[in-house]
C-alpha cells in the first residue's frame, strides 16, 4: 500500500513538473509581430546574400564607414531636394524596381582598400544588394561625375529562407 502511494506521488509530481514546464515563459515561443518578423526574414536574406560575395565582408568591418538606405530614404531624399537630386540617384532608384525575396538594400562603404581613379575621384563604393528564389545579386556601384555608375553585377547560387511567420 506504501508504495502504490510512493507511485502515486510520484506521478504527480512529474504531471506537476511537466505542466508547469510547459506553460513557462521558458518554453513558449514568443509572438512576433508582423513588423518584427518581417525585420527577421530580412536580416537573414542580407546574411545569405553577403555569405555568397566576399567582398562584401567591408559592410561589416566597424573600422568602415558604412550607411543603409532603403527605397523610402531614396525618396526622402528627391523630396528633400525637391527633386533636384534626381538625375543623381535615378539609377540606384530603378533598381528597387521589381520582384524581390525581402527588402533590396543599398549599401555605401568607403572601404580602405578601395583607391580615387581618375573617373571616380572618391573612395566611396555602393553595393545594392537582393534576392530573387535562390538567387543572390549582388550590384556595385562608384559615385560617377553625374550619377551612380554600376561597375560590376554578381549572381550567385543563394539558400531558400523560409518565411516562418504565418501564411
Amino acid at each position: 500500500m506504501k508504495r502504490k502511494s510512493l507511485y502515486v506521488v510520484i506521478i504527480l509530481v512529474v504531471i506537476t513538473i511537466v505542466i508547469a514546464a510547459l506553460n513557462s515563459s521558458f518554453l513558449q515561443a514568443k509572438k512576433l509581430s508582423k513588423e518584427e518578423c518581417w525585420e527577421r526574414f530580412n536580416e537573414k536574406v542580407v546574411q545569405d546574400i553577403k555569405s555568397s560575395f566576399p567582398e562584401l565582408k567591408v559592410l561589416d568591418n566597424p573600422n568602415d564607414y558604412i550607411q543603409e538606405y532603403s527605397h523610402s530614404d531614396l525618396d526622402k531624399a528627391m523630396m528633400a531636394t525637391g527633386g533636384r537630386a534626381a538625375p543623381y540617384i535615378e539609377p540606384v532608384y530603378q533598381l528597387f524596381s521589381g520582384a524581390f525575396t525581402g527588402d533590396p538594400k543599398f549599401f555605401i562603404a568607403q572601404p580602405d582598400d578601395i583607391v580615387a581613379t581618375d573617373k571616380y575621384d572618391n573612395g566611396f563604393v555602393g553595393y545594392f544588394l537582393y534576392k530573387t528564389d535562390q538567387t543572390n545579386i549582388m550590384i556595385k556601384l562608384r559615385p560617377g561625375e553625374k550619377s551612380w555608375d554600376i561597375v560590376e553585377n554578381k549572381k550567385a547560387k543563394g539558400k531558400i529562407i523560409p518565411w516562418k511567420c504565418g501564411k
